[in-house]
């Protein structure tokens, strides 16, 4: 029966995860370590990942105008539109009137170049489908490789 308590919130502490690992909040090799295992996020710390933003473009009036679920709902909708189970991970970390943090993860064995190339193919896909489905515009601000999460804890922390 305990599992089944977790199981219930373990889409809500992987959201918070994203957002704490984003802001810096995760500064050792050994939290993020215990925190992958505990949420079941199926990423080694040693994979590389991109670390992804899109500016939105009108994403204020958007907000107060067109979108009526509220910010949190926004961010799950994205991560809705990320294509899951094709070797890349995602984790939308957060989500302001301007800009989407995105940090996509390689689950397995991909080098940097390939991660890049798919995280790209991907993040095009999502504007496409943010545009049709959401009638949200954007951009893409930038996508950052790197080696490892371990690089990225240093880069964030």
């Amino acid at each position: 029966m305990e599992g089944k308590h977790l199981s219930v919130f373990l889409p809500e502490m992987r959201l918070d995860f994203w957002n704490s690992l984003w802001q810096g909040e995760i500064t050792s090799v050994a939290t993020l370590e215990r925190k992958l295992s505990v949420l079941e996020i199926p990423i080694k710390v040693g994979a590389p990942c991109c670390r992804c933003v899109l500016r939105l473009m009108h994403g204020e009036s958007y907000l107060s105008q067109i979108w009526r679920y509220g910010r949190e709902r926004l961010r799950v909708a994205f991560d809705n539109l990320l294509p899951k189970g094709q070797g890349v991970l995602y984790g939308v970390c957060g989500l302001t009137p301007r800009h989407v943090y995105i940090l996509a993860c390689a689950s397995a064995g991909q080098d940097v170049q390939a991660l890049q190339e798919q995280v790209s193919l991907d993040i095009g896909q999502l504007m496409q489908s943010l545009e049709q489905y959401l009638d949200l515009e954007s951009e893409l601000k930038e996508i950052i490789s790197m080696e490892a999460m371990t690089e990225f804890l240093r880069r964030s922390g």
